[in-house]
């Protein structure tokens, strides 16, 4: 069975001082970790652009080659008889 009292501890000033301390020192790695996050993700943006950009070229490379490769294809299937 569980207890339904209440802690009625007090806290001395030191113990207060002690648990603001270890608060403060909890939110520092917190904000760290977040700063560390923050600029992993500008390094995943800018990596992410370049990705764009190379597919972009590609894209644009495909849609200039593939009409040519199907007259090219249809030239050689009809030297073939296909």
């Amino acid at each position: 069975m569980t207890n339904n009292k209440k802690s009625s501890k007090t806290f001395s000033v030191t113990e207060v001082g002690t648990l603001v301390e270890s608060l403060q020192t909890d939110i520092r790695s917190v904000a760290e970790g977040v700063t560390s996050l923050h600029n992993n993700m500008d390094d995943v943006k800018t990596r992410l652009s370049a990705v764009e950009g190379e597919v972009r070229s590609m894209k644009d490379v495909l849609r200039v080659s593939i009409p040519s490769i199907n007259v090219r294809l249809a030239n050689l299937e009809a030297k073939v008889g296909v």
